[in-house]
């Protein structure tokens, strides 16, 4: 089975889409799966291309049993509309354009958002007479309508989702990591009957040996936040909650990069906030060392109706490394914590609602003792390796069932 994933991110680039891209692909390499990875030369989030690799038509490179095909991008940071659509539109032009260069395939995998990616998707496989399946992790353009990137009815608007319907209608197979995501798709016509749950997943062994942190009395709450710094996270409520809370409570720790860093930096800084620290990009093999530090993690997502149905990825490595999740959303992620006891929920952008959260964990170590351990519990239900099986399944039955 020679299967490629069509992404415009990719490590070296930090974050929960590269990272889980990599993993699934070198997990059906070693199912005996050939698998290639046709990706850009990495610039997020900074938007610079950093030696060795630099900006060209194509550079072919192995991560391990991974073949990875580099095509040209134009550059942008992770802020700025317009130059980052441009960006997307570039990759896709250029990699439908060199994708002979992959060779034989029969299943191409298309991530978006971008919704670029996935027009490119549609292109790319037809030229390489494979299937094709699209990897629906956000919502498009419904996300960017929510967060006002978008006008509601526009022309960008209506244009992105007849591009989306015809993205769906070309699709064999449509996955998505959430209920809400998979019932919105499932009900379309252009995507009836295509449509799989994946559930998030996260490698248990990379937070394997993460000790069970004991309370420290008297010390405040070290709270770690490990994720984008985007319009969908409204980060802002944690500087808030921060300043609310003290630092006798809380110490929040943030770890991330995205367009929202600059404004976050400036709220510690008009608030002359100690208990607050931009640790900036962190690469994902430090991510487990700073969950060893952290007492807890922290979730939060925009109050928008159409984030009820996100699944953060870093809600399960919070979980996974054995540290109560304080959620400030509504929805599945909500659902998840509060069945499995693994957490405290409040409202999203609440900073009072979530500074109390902070002083109810610090102050009642037993429940968080038990948070800890009913996390670690529910994490076993999201092994990656379970994920990587459900996709060699799937694509494996895709190819089968292919027109030759």
């Amino acid at each position: 089975m020679r299967v490629l994933f069509l992404t415009h991110y990719y490590p070296p680039e930090v974050g929960a889409a590269p990272a889980r891209i990599a993993a699934l692909a070198r997990g059906l390499a070693e199912r005996g799966a050939e698998v290639s990875v046709h990706t850009g030369f990495p610039h997020y989030p900074s938007g610079a291309i950093e030696a060795p690799h630099r900006n060209r038509p194509l550079a072919r490179e192995r991560d391990g049993p991974v073949t990875v095909l580099r095509t040209v991008v134009l550059p942008a940071p992770n802020r700025g509309f317009a130059r980052r659509l441009a960006d997307h539109a570039v990759f896709a032009t250029g990699a439908v354009a060199l994708s002979p260069a992959a060779g034989p395939l029969d299943v191409v995998v298309a991530e978006t958002p971008p919704l670029f990616t996935a027009a490119a998707g549609v292109a790319y496989a037809r030229g390489r007479r494979a299937a094709l399946a699209l990897n629906v992790s956000d919502l498009w353009p419904e996300s960017a309508v929510a967060l006002g990137a978008l006008a509601p009815g526009g022309p960008p608007a209506r244009a992105a989702a007849a591009l989306a319907r015809l993205c769906h209608r070309r699709a064999s197979l449509i996955t998505a990591p959430t209920r809400g995501i998979v019932d919105t798709l499932a009900a379309r016509p252009e995507a009836r009957g295509k449509v799989v749950q994946v559930p998030p997943a996260v490698d248990l062994e990379r937070f394997a040996a993460i000790p069970e942190r004991p309370p420290r009395p008297d010390a405040p709450l070290r709270v770690l936040y490990a994720g984008t710094l985007g319009l969908a996270q409204g980060a802002g409520v944690l500087v808030a909650a921060a300043a609310l809370a003290g630092p006798d409570v809380v110490d929040v720790l943030i770890a991330g990069a995205g367009p929202d860093a600059e404004a976050l930096q400036e709220q510690i800084r008009d608030r002359g906030l100690g208990n607050v620290r931009l640790l900036g990009p962190v690469p994902p093999a430090e991510i487990p060392r700073l969950y060893r530090d952290a007492d807890a993690a922290v979730v939060p997502l925009r109050d928008r109706p159409i984030f009820a149905g996100a699944l953060p990825t870093k809600l399960f490595e919070a979980l996974a490394a054995a540290r109560p999740v304080i959620v400030a959303t509504r929805g599945e992620a909500a659902e998840l914590v509060r069945d499995d006891d693994a957490g405290i929920v409040v409202a999203p952008e609440d900073p009072t609602a979530l500074a109390h959260a902070f002083a109810r964990l610090r102050d009642s170590p037993r429940e968080a003792v038990r948070m800890r351990r009913n996390g670690r519990l529910a994490a076993r239900r999201f092994d990656r390796a379970r994920a990587v099986e459900q996709w060699h399944e799937l694509l494996a039955g895709l190819v089968a069932t292919r027109p030759r």
